[in-house]
């Protein structure tokens, strides 16, 4: 078995997208299942000789993304060789997404997309929410729910479980990631004991730079993507906050999990086990409800952090890759069946 995963870049500056991929090159590794990564600026893409030997030899083509002249060649490649083709949309496909530029993807929906899907062997679903959205746009989609993991989960330091006064917004800098909400609700509330640190690239990273100039408890950091670095930086926090409009999975939510950090995000995203668990704080997408969960968090005590701390572990254990990845050994042997 041969798994070829076909994304049109490839980089760490992608966020969730680079780390969901190399997570699961990273299993079929350990499990000893033969793959290849092909992506716009890979030497195998560049060269077409290679590049039909290598996707003649591949069994299962497993994309990810969706819309771009890049994904019709490469999915009507797969079509043409008779391959097994899974897809899973990056979320693209999401209500909010497909809100934005409404007009063009319209046209493009009909006119192509939403037929390769219909083509298409599986759609890899990252979470429950995401299969029913799609089902939602054509019953016909043939769905399987496929999460995503982490390798390690990280214990806090003893000496690192006192109040920081410090929360984290670590993801790439765009308007559908609620930060705007979030940089205005923490400059209403003024806390002066509490500071709000964002991290991370994007296109809207001017917008936001103009939004914190001259505030003192609102910090913007260039992304780091190196793990140790990651690990140490996380460790200085007290609770990470994304409020999304839109989520299929929250890659950057269960990494933050991993590193025993409490989650303030929205029920827009599909973690819902976070309320369940007491691992941190599900809002709706309301202004005026993050500015009053805010307040409560900032009177929170230090015991009460490090409980939901070690629940953070908990919910993020049962997603560790070595747990989950035999779903996707199995998806991937079913297909060939």
């Amino acid at each position: 078995m041969k798994i070829c995963l076909i994304t049109e870049i490839f980089q760490p500056k992608t966020g969730g997208q680079y780390t969901c991929i190399k997570g699961i090159a990273n299993q079929l590794d350990v499990n000893k299942i033969n793959y290849l990564i092909i992506h716009k600026d890979s030497p195998v893409y560049k060269n077409k000789p290679l590049l039909d030997k290598e996707l003649n030899s591949s069994d299962i083509f497993h994309f990810f993304g969706g819309w771009t002249f890049f994904y019709i060649k490469m999915h009507l490649k797969a079509l043409k060789l008779n391959k097994k083709i899974i897809i899973h949309p990056l979320g693209f496909f999401e209500p909010w997404a497909l809100g934005q530029k409404k007009f063009k993807k319209k046209i493009a929906w009909n006119l192509y997309q939403k037929k390769l899907l219909l083509k298409s062997d599986l759609i890899h679903c990252a979470s429950i929410n995401e299969s029913k959205n799609l089902k939602k746009l054509d019953k016909r989609f043939k769905t399987v729910i496929l999460p995503f993991g982490v390798e390690n989960i990280f214990l806090k330091k003893k000496n690192n479980l006192k109040l920081n006064n410090k929360a984290i917004f670590f993801s790439r800098l765009l308007e559908s990631k609620g930060l705007k909400n979030l940089i205005n609700a923490w400059k209403v509330i003024g806390n002066k004991y509490w500071t709000l640190d964002i991290i991370g690239d994007g296109i809207d990273k001017n917008f936001f730079k103009k939004m914190i100039t001259n505030n003192n408890n609102i910090n913007l950091f260039k992304p780091i993507y190196n793990k140790e670095k990651k690990k140490k930086l996380f460790q200085n926090y007290d609770f990470f906050v994304l409020t999304k409009y839109n989520e299929s999975f929250g890659l950057a939510i269960l990494e933050s999990l991993s590193y025993g950090l409490p989650v303030l995000t929205t029920r827009n995203t599909p973690w819902s086990n976070i309320k369940k668990y007491n691992a941190g704080w599900i809002i709706n997408n309301s202004y005026d409800e993050l500015i009053i969960t805010l307040n409560k968090i900032f009177k929170l005590k230090s015991y009460e952090f490090n409980i939901k701390s070690k629940n953070s572990i908990k919910l993020a254990s049962k997603f560790r890759w070595s747990v989950i990845f035999n779903q996707y050994i199995k998806t991937y042997k079913d297909l060939l069946k």
